[in-house]
């Protein structure tokens, strides 16, 4: 099944808009004109028939005389013979003709056209319509003061082709004025879309990567809405697309080395004669395995963070119960350097409205940062507090910490602090930062309180955790 373009549906839409309107819209005042005409051709014919009554009647007699008189003269005169009127139709002319009759019944004056017409019953009046020598009839039949019977028709082809012509008259514009219509909506509604077209040159020239947006300043208002969403798609596209670049080319860069290191490492111990040597070469290689599988770890974190995939529909999340987890979760790790780790909080629940990924992957980037860089029995201390409708995070350590001046560009990808002698590639800080960016909040690093190490402070919204289910 093909579908049809938008500006075929549209024509025809109007098209049947006009038919579904015209046509009722001709029928009906075909109808009432119709009726209107009827109605007055038989008006007509009825002042017809009683102004011939009327002459009759005065045709016969004085002005002066009196009713009766008059009427018995009539009768009188009737003895005499009927008088029959010759017809001779012209032209546009309806055909027409009457009978009189006298008080006593007596047919005094005629057309020849319904000379020969039988007379009137005695309870026939008003109109009726008959067959007479093949044709038919209107007649109206009326009783006068002067007792004179008037019937008086019309032949009922004049009306025929009056309604032929009214049929012509509503018939023939819609016959000449729906095509034309057609041709004319169809023309209006090419002109209605030219804005698409427009739109649709301006998408075809656009050049890739860009990040221009589509000008929406001439554009109709039923459009704008469209051009300001595929804006936004297009943008949220380039992003994807860039971040796949940066991706691949974090891939690429940061990948090559530890590669490069865990094969030298290997075929050292494959070369090598002394068993004891070997296996500290293959120990090297491990431990530039296991750094190489922390590094893409890592390098996917921040890839499902910028692709966005923690950022499903927001949910309520107690940070104390996201921080207890990732302690737990690195409880070996604070073992081994003997870190005195400590988690406090002023409430029971510290809440806010965010993506448990992102969330989880800020306090493990953290966390394992600050027993990174703090020397073995040090402290780490994390805080959750409340200030009013924002949660503050602080994480502070022992370690060397990171100069003012360095600070900013600690956020960097593959920017490391002064201390170099760690396994870090720079990564978790931009995994921290992009995370709390994700739910509009902010991220300090400041002096620790104890003079010594690093203050990690976060601000996000926080929100009224739910009544517990009863």
């Amino acid at each position: 099944m093909t579908s049809d373009s938008l500006r075929t549906r549209l024509t025809w839409l109007i098209i049947a808009v006009q038919v579904v309107v015209l046509i009722p819209l001709g029928a009906l005042s075909y109808q009432r004109e119709r009726q209107e005409m009827n109605r007055l051709l038989d008006g007509r014919l009825a002042q017809a028939g009683r102004t011939l009554g009327t002459l009759i009647a005065y045709g016969h007699h004085d002005y002066t005389s009196a009713d009766a008189n008059r009427a018995l003269e009539l009768a009188t005169d009737a003895q005499r013979g009927t008088v029959v009127v010759a017809v001779h139709p012209r032209n546009y002319e309806p055909e027409v003709g009457f009978q009189a009759y006298d008080p006593h019944g007596a047919l005094i004056a005629a057309t020849a056209n319904l000379a020969d017409l039988p007379a009137p019953t005695p309870g026939e009046r008003g109109f009726s319509d008959i067959e007479h020598d093949g044709s038919p009839w209107r007649l109206f039949t009326l009783t006068n003061r002067f007792n004179l019977t008037i019937r008086i028709g019309e032949r009922s082809e004049n009306r025929a082709d009056i309604t032929r012509g009214l049929i012509l008259e509503h018939a023939l514009p819609l016959v000449i004025g729906l095509p034309l219509l057609a041709l004319l909506a169809g023309l209006a509604v090419k002109q209605g879309l030219r804005p698409l077209d427009a739109l649709t040159r301006v998408l075809a020239e656009r050049a890739p990567r860009s990040r221009k947006p589509v000008s929406i300043q001439r554009s109709p208002d039923e459009i704008k809405p469209l051009i300001v969403t595929l804006n936004q798609q297009l943008e949220r596209l380039e992003d994807a697309l860039e971040r796949e670049h940066r991706f691949a080319g974090d891939v690429a860069h940061e990948l090559r080395t530890p590669l490069a290191a865990t094969m030298i490492h290997l075929e050292s111990a494959l070369i090598a004669d002394d068993p004891a040597e070997a296996q500290l070469t293959l120990e090297k290689a491990r431990r530039s395995l296991g750094r190489l599988g922390r590094r893409i770890e890592q390098i996917l974190a921040i890839a499902r963070l910028e692709a966005g995939a923690a950022a499903e529909q927001r949910v309520p999340i107690d940070l104390v119960t996201l921080a207890t987890e990732v302690v737990e979760e690195l409880a070996p790790t604070i073992a081994e350097k003997d870190i005195s780790l400590s988690l406090s909080h002023d409430e029971p629940q510290v809440t806010v409205s965010g993506h448990e990924v992102a969330l989880t992957a800020m306090f493990r980037n953290l966390i394992e940062n600050a027993l990174r860089y703090t020397p073995e029995r040090s402290r780490v201390d994390i805080a959750l507090r409340r200030e009013g409708g924002v949660a503050v995070i602080d994480i502070c350590d022992d370690g060397p910490g990171i100069p003012p001046d360095l600070r900013q560009a600690a956020f960097h990808r593959f920017e490391r602090g002064v201390d170099t002698k760690e396994s870090g590639y720079g990564l978790g800080l931009s995994i921290v930062q992009r995370a709390v960016e994700l739910h509009e909040g902010t991220i300090e690093l400041l002096e620790s309180p104890a003079g010594q190490g690093l203050l990690v402070r976060i601000h996000l919204d926080a929100v009224t955790p739910a009544p517990p289910s009863p």
